[in-house]
């Protein structure tokens, strides 16, 4: 891993906040359109935050196919989130 990606169980943990902001900041937008376009968001945000582009080996570079079932118990798993109460 490279520093800017971190660590396995600190991608883990960026990925439960993401999916956790995502969720209840953004929910109700993400109730409206379909997957596809928030798909596309997503890729268009995560290249905006990275100004120097993939890496140059294409084989340095990591894409994923996720199935709907895997997103879609992802998503399941976000609802379920009951935050602490005070």
């Amino acid at each position: 891993m490279n520093d800017k990606t971190g660590g396995i169980d600190e991608i883990s943990v960026l990925q439960k906040q993401l999916a956790i902001s995502l969720k209840f900041h953004h929910g109700k937008t993400l109730e409206r359109i379909p997957l596809e376009v928030a798909v596309q968001v997503m890729a268009s945000v995560w290249e905006s935050c990275h100004p120097d582009g993939l890496a140059e080996n294409p084989h340095d570079a990591v894409t994923a196919v996720i199935p709907k079932d895997q997103i879609r118990q992802a998503i399941h798993k976000v609802e379920s989130f009951k935050p602490i109460e005070n």
